[in-house]
């Protein structure tokens, strides 16, 4: 009985060591620079949002937050690196619609599944698509554009990749509209903007946060935007909804997110630390003029959003699946 008591102590003894040393651990973090993987390429939404978070939490963790890009497979490849990493703290991920809604709704391989591969942490901001066009079409309105596409076999526009939300909304307006986009995948948003502003596109379905000043500049015409409601910042835009074409999943979010059992104490932090980034005045200030919209939610509830975003995205999915690729 005195031996099985002592084997006892020795194992409890060990557990409250382990648990202690992981407590240190945490509680030390972070002694080190921290990775932050983009899936997407520099100018574009995810990107502007990641060095935003990036330099707010190197200020108040007095260490380096550093974002990498891993463009690829409609954020896959970012994507991927960011679930198998170790879930230590030091690499986190700027979670979008397109790679952690969009893409494994559309394609079962994908080697992640998005509630059971990651921690979600907390919500930094969500973004409307504005679909725009080249002057050069000669079109003002929405209902205009649809004129013109009936003299066109094709209108190529920019998507921000393969398998993202961009390229989904477009052949859901086509299915609803009779429209006659043809979906260019570019590596990031920055990209597809620019090659319509080149003239070398007709046409960007695209974040208003990467078109919208090329919109109010008047060097491309926004047509119509994703949201419910209209967008403060380009008032002028009407939203599909009120031409008369209900288009789900207009809103595309975007969160801070890491690998899957990342240390509950750590998420605590960054969530709260998140929160206190997008409530401050300067941000709430750069956001409004970038059109993006916030949610507050602890991490529980984050979760629980995003869990929700799943199934509206797999729905969506569902209902307007993709053509065969040519």
């Amino acid at each position: 009985m005195k031996r099985v008591a002592q084997v006892l102590f020795c194992g409890l003894a060990l557990a409250f060591t382990i648990m202690a040393g992981a407590s240190a651990q945490t509680q030390s973090w972070p002694d080190g620079p921290v990775k932050i993987i983009v899936t997407f390429g520099a100018g574009g939404t995810a990107d502007i949002l990641g060095r935003i978070i990036a330099a707010e939490l190197s200020q108040e963790y007095k260490q380096q937050f550093y974002v990498e890009n891993k463009v690829g497979g409609g954020g896959i490849v970012g994507s991927t690196e960011a679930f198998k990493a170790e879930p230590d703290g030091y690499t986190l991920m700027i979670a979008g619609a397109g790679p952690q809604l969009v893409n494994p709704a559309l394609n079962p391989n994908v080697a992640y599944q998005t509630m059971r591969d990651f921690t979600h942490i907390a919500m930094i901001a969500g973004d409307s698509y504005i679909l725009a066009v080249s002057p050069s079409l000669g079109v003002k309105t929405f209902k205009e554009f649809l004129a013109a596409t009936r003299d066109k076999p094709s209108i190529a526009c920019g998507s921000p990749g393969a398998g993202t939300q961009g390229e989904l909304l477009q052949h859901i307006i086509n299915s609803k509209t009779g429209s006659k986009l043809q979906p260019i995948a570019f590596r990031s948003a920055a990209d597809a903007v620019n090659a319509l502003f080149g003239d070398h596109i007709l046409a960007a379905m695209q974040p208003s946060i990467s078109l919208g000043e090329y919109v109010k500049a008047n060097k491309v015409v926004g047509l119509a935007v994703t949201s419910r409601e209209r967008i403060a910042a380009y008032p002028d835009i009407p939203t599909l909804t009120e031409l008369g074409y209900d288009v789900e999943g207009g809103a595309s979010w975007f969160w801070l997110a890491g690998p899957n059992k990342l240390p509950a104490d750590i998420v605590a932090r960054l969530n709260a630390s998140v929160r206190r980034i997008v409530a401050s005045d300067r941000i709430r200030e750069q956001f409004a003029r970038s059109a993006l919209i916030t949610v507050d939610l602890d991490q529980k509830a984050t979760t629980s959003f995003i869990a929700d975003e799943v199934k509206l995205w797999a729905s969506v999915a569902k209902d307007n699946p993709l053509p065969p690729q040519p």
